[in-house]
């Protein structure tokens, strides 16, 4: 997988590039204890839009109109709440040591923990990961509870705590707080697509980063060679970027599904009305050790923050895919 999910979750953004199994896989990039109970009664629970899930964040978390979960706007630091199926959670339990996947995908010092108070089926783990941008400390809560499995990422930067603008005994509150409601409030659309060509929405992968696999009936597919993929992502603060480019580059180097990447064009040009980096590139896609395309684009958002679109596919089709992936992004609107 590539920490491309891993990056932009954690604000910068897995490989998308098996499928259906590429919802454990995603889960596998945030892996990541103090001695609170689970919220008492008549603590706030509070949901964001578009997840069941149910946290007592307290006054100095907002919720976030990028992403599904919450921000502290002060700190950086940002809770991201994905849903999975109930069947998950098991998968997950077979997992055992992911030490060197997580190592993959630049998060380190990752270990399994214990999280005093919190009772039933649950997953605690905790690590690290520097991006492009910042360095965090990670603090991940994957449960299962009424009909789901629930995954709690908690991205807190390091300076954060060091600060003392937050702590660790904060963040582990917050998490052990965490239930499963019955409802979900509705959420926005953060952009649009107004064209996909051969691709669809693949509707099984929850959360902020949105992606799109190939229709297979209007494009044919090799299952030795990458499976072309389409992704889009916003960031999960509105941090500014002081080098649009700078940031293209470093994230483009940061996509671990394809080794050996070179770029081959990089410049400027607009998106959805927005300033945006456009970055071509190639490499060996990991998996299949078969020759890649990589197309990234990385969006100015108009509020600070930014979108990141990227489009994998097998070199050999890079005819095909690269006026495609450039159509689609051309359609890409952000919300206003």
């Amino acid at each position: 997988m590539m920490s491309f999910w891993a990056a932009d979750f954690a604000d910068g953004i897995p490989s998308y590039v098996v499928w259906p199994l590429v919802i454990a896989v995603v889960l596998l990039v945030f892996f990541l204890v103090t001695y609170f109970r689970r919220p008492n009664i008549g603590a706030a629970l509070r949901q964001a839009a578009g997840s069941r899930i149910a946290l007592a964040v307290g006054d100095n978390f907002a919720p976030s109109d990028r992403f599904t979960g919450f921000v502290h706007e002060e700190s950086g630091a940002s809770i991201v709440l994905m849903e999975l199926p109930l069947s998950a959670f098991d998968q997950l339990k077979k997992l055992g040591d992911a030490s060197d996947t997580f190592a993959a995908q630049g998060v380190s010092g990752v270990s399994q923990e214990t999280l005093p108070g919190r009772s039933g089926d649950y997953i605690y783990l905790r690590g690290e990961q520097k991006t492009a941008l910042v360095d965090y400390a990670k603090y991940i809560l994957i449960f299962r509870e009424n009909g789901m499995t629930g995954m709690v990422t908690a991205n807190i930067p390091r300076a954060a705590l060091t600060s003392g603008l937050t702590t660790s005994a904060q963040i582990e509150g917050i998490l052990r707080s965490a239930e499963a409601m019955s409802d979900a409030p509705q959420a926005p659309n953060l952009f649009t697509l107004g064209y996909l060509g051969p691709f669809e929405e693949d509707l099984s992968l929850l959360g902020t980063t949105k992606g799109y696999r190939l229709n297979t009936s209007v494009l044919g597919s090799n299952e030795n060679e990458p499976q072309a993929i389409f992704l889009v992502a916003p960031s999960l603060t509105q941090a500014p970027i002081p080098d649009l480019s700078l940031f293209a580059e470093r994230s483009f180097n940061g996509i671990d599904q394809i080794k050996d990447k070179a770029i081959e064009t990089m410049h400027t040009i607009e998106a959805g009305g927005l300033p945006a980096v456009e970055v071509l590139g190639h490499g060996m896609d990991a998996t299949t050790a078969k020759p890649a395309l990589i197309y990234q684009l990385i969006i100015e958002a108009k509020h600070g923050g930014y979108f990141r679109i990227v489009g994998l596919a097998p070199d050999r089709a890079r005819d095909t895919f690269i006026p495609e992936f450039r159509k689609i992004s051309e359609s890409f609107r952000p919300a206003d």
